[in-house]
């Protein structure tokens, strides 16, 4: 006994140290479950119109601030939004750094039930800019704003949240 006391103790303050270093890296990564066969928030384009009005700012918006994931204080966003015959038109705007060419900065929407990919941020004159319209019916939902490496239905670096409710 007196041979194998010296070692329960570290073995047990590495096995919770090892426990919450996975626990840690579970959080900060924040894999969503993408929903099966593409059944999430039904996502639609936006015509030219609905786009030029809401770049424009039309005084009857909506606006979230965006708030920056832990450890992202240099992303800065918000979402504005209007709510029109049953749907929701979405702007999202953000002032983030310049990517590398494989990579992209990805919007998802969570409704109560899925997380769906939903539109790609294109870098524009006041920074990164999408938009996109949703069903009335998702309300309350939450945007993530992610930095994509690759495209594949897992978000993998969040930068920015925002919720909007009913």
């Amino acid at each position: 006994m007196k041979k194998i006391i010296p070692f329960v103790f570290p073995l047990a303050a590495l096995a919770i140290v090892l426990f919450l270093a996975f626990r840690w890296y579970s959080l900060r990564t924040n894999r969503g479950e993408i929903a099966p066969n593409n059944e999430g928030v039904e996502i639609q384009n936006l015509t030219q119109e609905q786009r030029e009005s809401m770049l424009k700012g039309a005084t009857d918006m909506k606006a979230e601030a965006m708030t920056p994931a832990e450890g992202e204080a240099e992303a800065m966003g918000q979402v504005r939004y209007d709510i029109q015959d049953g749907q929701v038109l979405l702007n999202v705007s953000a002032n983030l750094p310049e990517l590398p060419a494989n990579e992209t900065y990805q919007v998802w929407l969570k409704s109560a039930d899925a997380v769906s990919k939903a539109f790609e941020l294109e870098l524009n004159k006041g920074g990164f800019i999408g938009s996109a319209a949703v069903s009335e019916e998702s309300l309350p939902l939450e945007i993530t704003v992610s930095q994509e490496k690759n495209n594949d239905e897992v978000m993998d670096r969040v930068l920015l949240r925002a919720t909007i409710n009913k």
